[in-house]
């Protein structure tokens, strides 16, 4: 499960292996995997790339250098993004296997992939997420708006607030605070949980 949060007043985008991957309209969650390839991943986004067709379930381009370590995979599915050698990314959008790659990440869900790639080349951009928040008082109750590139799936699913800057330990869930704590809040966070 990966979290992605806003905080402050008007919070800024901060996420740790949660990228969102567009194919036209359509909006994927990822994670990517917490390894040394999936941090280069990570650091070369935003990304554009023209990724060509190949068997009937896999959207591949070259020129996409990262380390690797790679390893046999028997098995496949749709959502894995993979490194093919050194340099070519591959996603996944049906089953295959029998083939040894560096697995940089998953997406959370695959419902409308295979529409949306279509049955030739496609267009794809991997970009980390955007989660931004304001939150503003009103008669001393919180009112947030949320501007996020996730896609529609993915719920914003906690509030949490405190009254001056603290550790992450001391937020607490704004649901669960008393009258007279949520009085007190000045800070306040939104986390989105991807599974």
């Amino acid at each position: 499960m990966a979290a992605i949060t806003s905080a402050g007043m008007i919070g800024a985008a901060l996420a740790d292996t949660a990228i969102v991957v567009s194919v036209g309209e359509s909006r994927f969650a990822a994670k990517v995997a917490n390894t040394e390839t999936g941090r280069a991943f990570l650091d070369k986004l935003p990304l554009t790339i023209s990724m060509a067709e190949l068997n009937g379930n896999e959207k591949y381009a070259y020129g996409v250098s990262l380390p690797t370590s790679a390893q046999y995979y028997n098995t496949i599915e749709a959502g894995d993004l993979m490194l093919y050698g050194s340099n070519c990314l591959v996603l996944f959008y049906g089953s295959a296997g029998g083939y040894s790659y560096t697995r940089i990440g998953k997406l959370v869900s695959t419902a409308g992939l295979a529409a949306a790639v279509g049955s030739g080349s496609a267009s794809v951009t991997f970009e980390k997420v955007v989660l931004n928040a304001t939150i503003k008082m009103n008669g001393g109750k919180p009112e947030v708006g949320v501007d996020t590139n996730l896609p529609s799936s993915v719920t914003i699913t906690k509030l949490a607030a405190t009254a001056l800057p603290a550790a992450e330990s001391d937020w607490r869930d704004y649901a669960a605070l008393s009258d007279m704590e949520r009085a007190k809040c000045r800070f306040f966070k939104l986390n989105a949980e991807i599974d």
